[in-house]
């Protein structure tokens, strides 16, 4: 999904350079266990890789989960945000089945959807809104991901969208508008997401969810476990933006 990746002495950095404020298109990934990094080295090379590229934003992903609980300290002494999340791994059968249908779809069809969803969110502009969208259906075209939805009384009610890589699936942008909340979407497409990933021959089928929010309680119910936890270190622009 990157245009760009420029290695560092502590992983890689991530850009997509069509869509700069798109805060976790741009970012550093710190990809093994470091024992001796400190929260100040990656900070120093937060500024020096985003500061330097002209990002007003700093976004640092450490995978290990042993580094991030020691680094986590450190980095809200200085200012930023540490927010840890779980990769979630298909397991077991749903404690039952979706209760409405769900089905696969283009991102033409879905596109208003998208829009919409965009447009809810504070501190997007429309140009913003047009922008983030196009990344999402140019990643249709570079990767192959696919889209599933689910309607109510025929209107476009949630979304989530899937990405395949050999074993590996990724279900990823689970969201339902809030008027339809409550009744059953997510769990819907989520669940044909997961059933397409396996028909297309992945034997992983992951979600990621943040560690400290509902979402990873519905996943459970839909048959995934924890496996992983990691953490994300930020600190957005004082005017805040969009993430």
């Amino acid at each position: 999904m990157s245009t760009r990746t420029e290695p560092f002495d502590h992983g890689t950095a991530y850009f997509d350079d069509n869509v700069r404020e798109r805060y976790i298109s741009n970012f550093l990934l710190i990809d093994r266990h470091q024992p001796q990094l400190s929260e100040e080295t990656v900070i120093e090379d937060a500024d020096r890789i985003l500061g330097g590229g002209g990002y007003r934003h700093r976004l640092l992903v450490v995978v290990d989960e042993a580094d991030g609980d020691r680094l986590a300290p450190g980095f809200r002494a200085h200012g930023y945000v540490a927010e840890p999340s779980i990769q979630m791994v298909l397991q077991r059968p749903p404690d039952r089945p979706a209760d409405r249908a769900a089905e696969e779809c283009s991102f033409a069809e879905s596109r208003p959807l998208t829009e919409e969803i965009y447009r809810r969110e504070a501190h997007i502009t429309p140009d913003l809104i047009s922008r983030f969208v196009d990344q999402h259906e140019s990643w249709e075209r570079s990767i192959g991901a696919r889209r599933f939805v689910a309607r109510i009384d025929g209107a476009l009610a949630g979304q989530c969208e899937l990405y395949l890589d050999g074993a590996d699936a990724q279900v990823e942008f689970v969201d339902t508008l809030e008027e339809f909340r409550g009744r059953g979407v997510a769990r819907a497409v989520v669940l044909e997401a997961a059933r397409a990933a396996r028909e297309a021959g992945a034997d992983r089928v992951f979600i990621l969810a943040d560690d400290d929010d509902w979402p990873k309680e519905l996943y459970r119910r839909l048959g995934f476990d924890p496996m992983a936890r990691r953490w994300e270190f930020h600190r957005w622009p004082e005017d805040g933006g969009p993430t």
